[in-house]
């Protein structure tokens, strides 16, 4: 089954021809010559994967002078068409926007590819807030380059934001330092890692509003090119987490996860570049009151001793979990990292309820050793308590306290502390995933 997407009949919507349940797919058409240098790029584009860049799966050839690619469906309105139908973005938003758009570029350089064609129509908002950059028939051609793709970004950006004679009109003179900031990467060569740096530097991410359906539909008319002016499919597209095998989301609190956490709809995680610091405020940890959390928070900042951190990681990300703090989750991990990225899909599957009275209770911590890279291993058992599930109906039911698991927390020290770059299952051979579970 398909259906075209947008109005030049190069990008279609379509299910597999096994079944009406397997997950919606965009095939997109490119006039790319069939040669040599085809095959490499093909190559290359194929073994990209990235959570804010939509994944290739095949590239097949047409005819004479045209390929197919063969991606997964990203659902959600394009940049572009929620610009269309609402007022420009805030600074805060702009940033949600650049870092994940900017992080997808840098995994897609990292192969030697560009993608030659950025812009508000090619990142899609996906249900969550997360942008994903999509639409990259541009790097099967070989156009563009690095920086070009990097001015095409800052370029969207502006294009996201108020006028400049509309900041000074309204007396918003600290608000053109965002803008400022973005028109300098203009002037000269800049990567990726330029544009994280400058928006963190004057601005604090906060969620992009997505306006109502309708409203979208009127501006996706309004347009009437490419993407915005798709129908929508029959039925939802799902998504579908594209995590490692032996990934899992972290800690013993992921037991009862699928029925009991959720975090605020709506926000997004930002993800930074690889190795940057967590920028997201953290509430129970960045501003501690006194008591538990406090120590908690106290133990992050000590560099010596990461068993106590993993255990009031454990303990802080349950805390800010139970009460839908999407900041506080994030601001626990490595920007970018796998752990970051299990959570991001967790908040796109699960939003409006919170869990009262929901603690972890960490039984033992034991540092194993190191990766490669220096991050430390550290195994961690703990349960979670009883406690009573609310959801945004209001309707309460009683959970029960979980059992005991074990997880390897990969810790890595930042700036700001100790932060979770991965979560693994426990090395079998270790006593602690030998020994009996309390």
């Amino acid at each position: 089954m398909a259906s075209p997407v947008g109005t030049d009949g190069s990008w279609w919507l379509a299910r597999p021809v096994e079944g009406e349940d397997g997950p919606w797919l965009e095939v997109l058409v490119a006039d790319v010559p069939v040669d040599a240098t085809l095959a490499t790029r093909a190559g290359l584009l194929t073994g990209v994967e990235h959570p804010h860049l939509a994944r290739v799966l095949a590239v097949e050839p047409l005819d004479a002078g045209r390929v197919a690619l063969v991606c997964e469906h990203v659902p959600g309105p394009t940049l572009a068409a929620v610009r269309a139908a609402r007022p420009p973005l805030a600074d805060g938003e702009v940033v949600t926007v650049a870092v994940p758009v900017a992080q997808a570029l840098a995994a897609l350089h990292a192969t030697g590819l560009a993608h030659g064609a950025v812009g508000a129509d090619r990142v899609v908002v996906r249900p969550g807030g997360v942008p994903v950059l999509v639409d990259l028939r541009g790097s099967l051609r070989g156009l563009g380059t690095a920086t070009g793709d990097v001015h095409r970004l800052v370029a969207s950006l502006l294009g996201l934001m108020p006028p400049l004679d509309a900041h000074l009109a309204a007396g918003l003179e600290d608000a053109v330092r965002l803008r400022d900031a973005l028109e300098a990467l203009l002037r000269g060569r800049a990567t990726p890692q330029d544009v994280v740096d400058a928006v963190f530097a004057v601005a604090t991410p906060e969620p992009v509003q997505v306006p109502e359906p309708d409203e979208l539909a009127g501006a996706a008319v309004a347009l009437g090119t490419g993407r915005s002016g798709l129908p929508r499919p029959a039925a939802p597209a799902p998504v579908v987490p594209r995590r490692a095998p032996r990934r899992r989301p972290w800690v013993a609190v992921a037991a009862g996860l699928a029925v009991v956490l959720a975090v605020v709809a709506g926000a997004l995680l930002v993800r930074a570049l690889p190795d940057r610091p967590a920028r997201a405020a953290v509430a129970t940890a960045s501003s501690p009151t006194p008591g538990p959390a406090a120590d908690d928070a106290t133990r992050l900042t000590d560099q010596g001793d990461p068993a106590a951190a993993a255990a009031a990681l454990t303990r802080l990300r349950a805390a800010a979990l139970a009460a839908a703090d999407a900041a506080g989750v994030a601001g626990l991990e490595v920007p970018g990292s796998p752990a970051h990225v299990a959570d991001a899909d967790l908040v796109a599957r699960l939003a409006g309820a919170r869990s009262e009275g929901l603690v972890a209770e960490v039984s033992a911590v034991r540092a194993t050793g190191t990766t490669p890279e220096g991050d430390v291993r550290v195994e961690v058992t703990s349960t979670t308590s009883a406690h009573v599930r609310v959801a945004s109906s209001g309707e309460r039911t009683d959970v029960p306290a979980g059992e005991a698991r074990t997880v390897e927390l990969v810790l890595r020290w930042t700036p700001e502390g100790w932060r979770v770059q991965d979560v693994r299952e426990p090395d079998v051979a270790s006593p602690a995933a030998t020994a009996p579970r309390p």
